[in-house]
């Protein structure tokens, strides 16, 4: 055998094996996500989505149906709300309103920290911004 053709052979070898890898995983695949196991790529995919969809709208508490637009305007909303409440902003305020809060509240503590103290206040800690206390 001359020496082309046994880089011939060991090329088509190694095709073969590399193909054995693919389909093994493609198989492993098809498992993970509840497709049968000759199922190509394209239904993979298309049935991990649905997976990943379906498991981010359940943990979101909304419908298993829910698409990715009713998911992400919900996160959207609860995480935008969770925001504001804690930066003393209304659950309803829009970004630029919660920024703008927090502008106010990075200021007044920076006012408060770097300001001049009056007689007997020297002992106080630096104030919070985020404690209602404090505005």
């Amino acid at each position: 055998m001359s020496d082309k053709e046994q880089r011939s052979d060991s090329a088509n070898e190694w095709t073969s094996i590399f193909q054995q890898i693919e389909g093994q995983v493609r198989r492993e695949a098809a498992r993970a996500v509840g497709v049968p196991e000759d199922s190509d790529w394209a239904t993979i995919g298309h049935q991990t989505d649905d997976a990943v969809r379906t498991n981010v709208a359940k943990s979101a508490q909304l419908p298993e149906d829910a698409d990715w637009e009713t998911i992400g305007r919900h996160l959207e909303t609860s995480g935008r709300s969770g925001i504001a409440r804690f930066v003393g902003a209304s659950e309803e305020a829009d970004w630029a309103t919660i920024g703008q809060k927090v502008e106010e509240r990075v200021k007044t503590f920076l006012d408060d920290l770097f300001r001049s103290k009056p007689a007997g206040k020297a002992d106080e800690g630096p104030v919070d911004p985020w404690s209602p206390d404090d505005q």
